[in-house]
C-alpha cells in the first residue's frame, strides 16, 4: 500500500511541474507578441507622421501635378511662357583712347600694337610662315601640287587645283543671273555690297592700309627685290619681274601679253567685267563702274 501511494504522489508532482512549465512558456509567448505589436504600432505611427504612407504619397503627387498644370495654363499653355534672359557677354576693349576694338595682347588691339604670334621659318633671316617641318615653301617645305601635267598650282580638292576642276563652295550673289561672289548682305559689290577699305591709321593719311594698320609710306613693311639696288616689290622667288620673276603669259602662240583669265589675255578671249552703265564697254575699276561713270581712283 505504501509503495502504491508514493508512486501516485510522484506522478501528481510531475504533472503539476509540467503544467507550471507550460503556463510559464505561454506567458513568455504572450509577452513577446505584445512587445512586437507595440513596436510595429510605433513604426506605423512614425510613418504616418512623416507622410510616407502610399496614400499620402499619391495625394502629394496629384497635388504637384495639379500645381504644374495650373501654372502652365496661367502662362497661356506655353504660348506666352516667360522668356529666358540672355547673359551679357563681357569682352575686353582696347585700352587706347576712343578705340572700341577687341583687346588681343597687352590690353591693346592689333591696330595699336598687339603682336599676333606665328611660327616663322627657321631659315636665317626668313620671316615667312612655317608650312611644314619648321620651314616655309621657299626653303623646302613640300606641299601637294595639282596632278594635271605641267600645272604647279597647289591642290585644293580631289588632287587638282581650281583651274582643273576642284569645286569650292562659295555663296553667289542673290541677284538674278549674277554669278559673282556674294560679299555682304547676300549680294556682290556690283549689286550694292559696300566694303569699306581699311585706311592708314596715321593722322591725315588717306592711303589704304597695307600691313599693321599703316600704309607703305608710314612704315608698312613689304618685301623688296633681292637684286642689289632694286627697290621694286617682290613678285615671285624673291625678285621682281625685271630680275626674273615669271608671270603667266597668254597661251596663244606668239603672244607675250599677261594672262588675265583662263590662261589667255584680253585680246584672245579673257573675260573681264565691264561697266554696269548702259552702253558703256569700259573695264570696271571700282563699285561696278568705270572711271568715267564714278569710280574713284586716287
Amino acid at each position: 500500500m505504501l509503495i502504491y501511494k508514493s508512486s501516485k504522489t510522484a506522478k501528481a508532482r510531475a504533472a503539476a511541474a509540467t503544467a507550471a512549465a507550460a503556463a510559464m512558456e505561454t506567458e513568455q509567448t504572450n509577452a513577446s507578441s505584445e512587445a512586437h505589436q507595440t513596436t510595429s504600432t510605433r513604426k506605423r505611427f512614425s510613418a504616418n507622421l512623416s507622410g510616407n504612407t502610399p496614400v499620402r504619397a499619391a495625394k502629394r503627387q496629384s497635388l504637384s501635378n495639379r500645381e504644374r498644370r495650373l501654372s502652365f495654363e496661367e502662362h497661356g499653355g506655353g504660348k506666352h511662357a516667360p522668356k529666358k534672359v540672355a547673359r551679357k557677354k563681357f569682352r575686353y576693349e582696347c585700352s587706347a583712347d576712343g578705340c572700341t576694338n577687341k583687346a588681343q595682347t597687352g590690353g591693346v588691339c592689333r591696330r595699336h600694337g598687339a603682336k599676333k604670334f606665328r611660327y616663322e621659318c627657321s631659315a636665317d633671316g626668313c620671316t615667312n610662315i612655317v608650312v611644314k617641318g619648321g620651314i616655309c615653301v621657299k626653303h623646302g617645305a613640300k606641299i601637294k601640287r595639282c596632278s594635271s601635267e605641267g600645272c604647279t598650282n597647289i591642290v585644293i580638292k580631289g588632287g587638282v587645283c581650281i583651274k582643273h576642276g576642284a569645286k569650292v563652295k562659295v555663296k553667289l550673289c542673290s541677284s538674278e543671273g549674277c554669278t559673282n561672289q556674294a560679299k555682304i548682305g547676300g549680294v556682290c559689290i556690283r549689286h550694292g555690297a559696300k566694303i569699306k577699305p581699311k585706311k592708314c591709321s596715321s593722322v591725315g593719311c588717306t592711303n589704304g592700309a597695307v600691313k599693321g594698320g599703316v600704309c607703305i609710306k608710314h612704315g608698312a613693311k613689304v618685301k623688296r627685290c633681292s637684286s642689289e639696288g632694286c627697290t621694286k616689290v617682290v613678285i615671285q622667288g624673291g625678285v621682281c619681274v625685271e630680275h626674273g620673276a615669271k608671270l603667266k603669259r597668254c597661251s596663244s602662240e606668239g603672244c607675250t601679253n599677261k594672262a588675265r583669265q583662263g590662261g589667255v589675255c584680253l585680246r584672245h578671249g579673257a573675260k573681264v567685267k565691264r561697266c554696269s552703265t548702259e552702253g558703256c564697254t569700259n573695264h570696271v575699276v571700282q563699285g561696278g563702274v568705270c572711271k568715267r561713270h564714278g569710280a574713284k581712283v586716287k
